[in-house]
């Protein structure tokens, strides 16, 4: 007899139907599990009248928990808490930040009813595992899903010239790993992620299951024009700018790609498509470059449908790139960095382009722009392969990570 689980999430942000990025990821997650017959009860901050209104997962699960939070805190706010929790101040500001009054909801809870496995969607909510272990039931299984570790990143960012100290890493490697130590389970989107974190705790090997990025096949679909007959000479990055990997990304394209694919295509434009672009993405506007405010689902899946080629140039930042499964669904040809397509095995030069070195990524693009026919190799090739991560077989993936419970570890 099948034995359906009662599942509590924790996520960051509030994983409405209509978002992009990450979150999306986890309304997935909660959908398909309820819709194998799991129950879900829902702990989440709410920071915008968008997420205080939002009825989209309210299908899928038994309570839906909204906290309304505030995202940003002052120097003055964050060092108060830093001397208090003794935390990194990375976890005490920004999406998903330190909130008393989520730790109250879990806290609640759990003494009102008990739950198979609590997952903390993203490292920054494994401070509530951490914190709460000794109230969080012997049979529970304590989960965090770990989309990005934190010190990793910091390091690629300090490597790259960012104000960064050691101290501060060390500070953060400290608190993040004493963090998963707590966890009966982690999950990762990709072997590298794992592999990444086993690198700095080989102790945690025994505990980390991969369980992958999706997309939603039924709705993320090509164009009825295919783009490869409409020859448009328009490039495409999309990404929430209030994560600065993608930032920098557009950055990288605009530094090192720009100029050169100009002088081979004049008529090309290209448009970074996201969350609250900041001024320093505002200020590269022109003619042929658009910087504009972007997130919602049908939104998102226009753009696709009316690029020519995808591009995602991202060198800081770990995790599973869902927007890359996106555009392959819709048939998108895609040249990406090594770093950008962690878990998707591409193929290069059948699926979409791989290439860390700049001249050979924009060459790439200018051979898609001026090639209707390697477009169209490049993106039926990459339909199919999208077709292989629908989110209902991620889903099928994670179910039996849970069912498991703390047998394996």
């Amino acid at each position: 007899m099948k034995k359906n689980l009662n599942l509590l999430f924790l996520p960051k942000l509030l994983p409405r139907a209509d978002i992009i990025g990450g979150p999306i990821l986890i309304y997935h997650r909660i959908k398909n599990l309820s819709l194998m017959g799991h129950r879900i009860t829902l702990i989440a901050p709410a920071y915008t009248e968008a997420d205080r209104k939002d009825k989209s997962l309210e299908p899928f699960c038994e309570e839906v928990i909204r906290v309304d939070s505030v995202r940003e805190r002052t120097r003055e706010e964050v060092e108060a808490l830093y001397k208090k929790l003794k935390r990194p101040r990375t976890f005490l500001t920004g999406d998903g930040a330190y909130d008393k009054a989520i730790e109250e909801a879990l806290s609640r809870t759990l003494k009102e009813r008990h739950f198979d496995s609590i997952i903390a969607e993203y490292s920054m909510m494994g401070q509530y595992i951490e914190a709460n272990r000794s109230h969080i039931p012997a049979d529970t299984v304590a989960i965090i899903s770990v989309h990005e570790c934190y010190t990793k990143a910091f390091e690629l960012r300090a490597k790259k010239g960012e104000d960064i100290s050691e101290d501060t890493i060390k500070e953060l490697f400290n608190y993040e790993f004493k963090m998963y130590d707590t966890a009966d389970k982690m999950l990762t989107l990709t072997g590298g992620d794992a592999n990444i974190l086993i690198n700095y705790a080989p102790n945690l090997k025994k505990k980390i299951r991969v369980v992958p990025h999706g997309v939603d096949t039924a709705f993320y679909t090509p164009p009825k024009k295919k783009s490869w007959e409409r020859n448009t000479k328009k490039i495409l990055y999309l990404g929430n700018f209030q994560h600065y990997p993608n930032v920098d990304a557009v950055n990288n394209f605009i530094r090192y790609c720009w100029d050169r694919i100009l002088q081979e295509v004049p008529d090309a434009t290209f448009y970074a498509i996201g969350f609250n672009p900041p001024q320093e993405l505002l200020d590269l506007r022109s003619d042929n470059v658009i910087v504009q405010e972007g997130g919602d689902n049908d939104n998102v899946r226009r753009f696709y449908r009316n690029s020519d080629v995808f591009v995602a140039p991202i060198e800081l930042g770990t995790g599973f790139r869902g927007k890359l499964l996106e555009a392959k669904a819709c048939g998108l040809p895609i040249v990406a960095t090594r770093l950008a397509t962690f878990g998707m095995n591409p193929v290069n030069g059948k699926d979409m382009f791989v290439a860390d070195d700049y001249d050979v990524f924009s060459e790439r693009v200018i051979m898609l722009l001026k090639d209707a026919g390697l477009r169209k190799k490049i993106g039926m090739n990459a339909l199919a392969r999208a077709k292989k991560f629908d989110h209902k077989h991620a889903a099928e993936k994670l179910e039996r990570v849970l069912k498991v419970g703390k047998e394996e570890v």
